[in-house]
């Protein structure tokens, strides 16, 4: 009974509410930070949602960049992945959609010259949906919900393929990529699972190369005056 209920009212929030365009694009730099933007564009008015976004904002010491009645784009700066995983997980706040959440993860390992992070980044979008007894998503309203994340790194990110656990996850859904971006367009009523990795310069790995071929080119100096 709740499921056919379910399918008699998502058309009616189609009609009613619009759909909610959100774009959240990540700009690493290496060690150096970067920054996250986050853009929603909302069907109606709402204050109350925009005021809360840029309370959430604010706590994550970013800033609001453009702002009228219905669309809100923010800038959050952060200075290492750490403090990148928080802020995904804490930015993540679309209208009309109670119960979705977000969490990510970066891990990173260090490889002398080179760092290699690995993003995994869940949202879930599984409110929107409906599901049958098995997981099995049985309406997905992607007319509510237009949500693209995007990776944009120093020499691009690759995506990493796993395999699902559940009926009602994505693994890297409609995923593109053009040039140094990587882009994730979501699909509402599924966990979306983002993952990827990618690599940068170690300042520390290449500062201690430079010191060694210093020390190097200091003792080889040394020894060729002695002989002469």
């Amino acid at each position: 009974m709740q499921r056919w209920l379910l399918w008699l009212l998502l058309p009616l929030v189609v009609c009613f509410s619009g759909c909610v365009q959100a774009d959240l694009a990540i700009e690493h730099h290496g060690q150096t930070g970067g920054q996250l933007t986050y853009n929603v564009n909302l069907p109606t008015t709402d204050p109350k949602t925009s005021r809360e976004l840029v309370q959430q904002v604010q706590h994550l010491g970013g800033k609001v960049t453009q702002r009228n009645e219905t669309s809100v784009r923010v800038a959050i700066p952060f200075e290492t992945s750490h403090g990148l995983a928080t802020a995904l997980s804490q930015i993540v706040s679309i209208p009309y959609l109670a119960g979705s959440s977000a969490h990510a993860e970066i891990f990173d390992q260090n490889w002398l010259l080179f760092v290699r992070e690995r993003l995994r980044y869940d949202i879930d979008l599984r409110p929107l949906g409906v599901q049958s007894s098995t997981q099995e998503v049985l309406v997905a309203p992607q007319a509510l919900l237009d949500f693209t994340v995007s990776l944009k790194t120093l020499w691009g990110a690759r995506p990493v393929t796993t395999s699902p656990l559940r009926a009602d996850t994505l693994v890297n859904p409609n995923v593109t990529r053009q040039g140094d971006r990587l882009s994730w367009h979501l699909v509402p009523g599924y966990l979306n699972h983002l993952e990827a990795v990618y690599l940068y310069p170690s300042p520390l790995g290449w500062g201690t190369l430079a010191i060694l071929g210093l020390l190097a080119l200091g003792y080889w100096g040394r020894d060729r005056s002695q002989k002469i």
